[in-house]
């Protein structure tokens, strides 16, 4: 690679992690609270997941297109009285996944946002960044080969993109893709990455098999090729979708998907969806 892989390593504050081993070793088993909980909210057509750990700790990727929508959704799934999200996300600049950011940026602090280094004129996404620098929240470039870490339980990987793409029509496969592995349970983050992303990333043999797969683009007959499907044999694949003129989730899509044996849930049919994660994760 021409580039410097750069890695961002978050640690969470000592306090934290004296309550998290509390929380690990005695509380959820009394309770209905996990350690872990992937909400995949239903923000219309577009993408936003939302990862809480230990219900102290967020990672929202993308936002959907609405601010509305995705603030009414994030009301649902965040701890109570919990004003910070972590990390913020941004896949690739288009609306359906970063113009709901405008609204989640201005009512939650904000610590860390992390995107693709793509540029875009936009309006929306130039509003967005001005909030951003405005509030002076740190902005780091997420390529091949980053991780971010909260601690030996949880992590993430990026697999894509290769570079910061100076090409503002080549948004989709430069789409920041990533793995979350949490004990024994892997997610696959996709954005909107398409056939030329998933062969370089088979190409760069990055560990692709997980149990959770988040569907490309939103279930486009460009994402998700035979080839790619094979290497992640999701046993589960989310597809989030709303009402659409791109005919998402398209027939050829969802017939890949079956053929790798996965069984798949759709936002527009289950509205959010949140999977449980204690030692097995499980769709709540």
């Amino acid at each position: 690679m021409s580039w410097t892989k750069n890695t961002i390593l978050l640690t969470v504050a000592g306090f934290l992690l004296g309550f998290a081993l509390i929380l690990m070793t005695g509380f959820y088993k009394n309770s209905k609270m996990y350690p872990l909980e992937v909400s995949f909210l239903d923000v219309g057509q577009g993408d936003a997941i939302l990862i809480n750990y230990l219900h102290r700790y967020q990672i929202l990727i993308d936002s959907g297109s609405s601010g509305k929508k995705v603030l009414a959704e994030l009301a649902e799934v965040m701890p109570f009285k919990d004003e910070k999200i972590e990390v913020i996300i941004i896949t690739h600049p288009d609306r359906d996944h970063f113009a709901g950011f405008i609204d989640v940026v201005k009512k939650y602090n904000i610590g860390l946002v992390i995107d693709n280094g793509q540029k875009s004129d936009d309006k929306i996404w130039q509003e967005l960044s001005r909030i951003i620098k405005v509030k002076n929240i740190p902005r780091q470039v997420a390529l091949e080969g980053s991780t971010l870490q909260i601690n030996n339980r949880i992590k993430m990987k990026f697999f894509n993109p290769d570079k910061i793409e100076k090409n503002k029509k080549a948004k989709n496969d430069s789409s920041i893709v990533t793995r979350l592995d949490y004990l024994k349970n892997s997610f696959l983050f996709t954005g909107d990455a398409g056939f030329d992303s998933e062969a370089d990333m088979i190409f760069d043999k990055e560990d692709l098999n997980v149990d959770w797969l988040k569907a490309g683009h939103h279930g486009s007959k460009n994402s998700g090729s035979d080839f790619f499907l094979a290497r992640v044999t999701p046993k589960w694949s989310i597809i989030s979708v709303g009402e659409n003129e791109y005919g998402h989730p398209t027939n050829e899509a969802m017939d890949k998907l079956q053929k790798v044996g996965s069984k798949i849930l759709r936002t527009d049919q289950l509205g959010t969806i949140t999977v449980q994660c204690d030692k097995k994760c499980l769709v709540k």
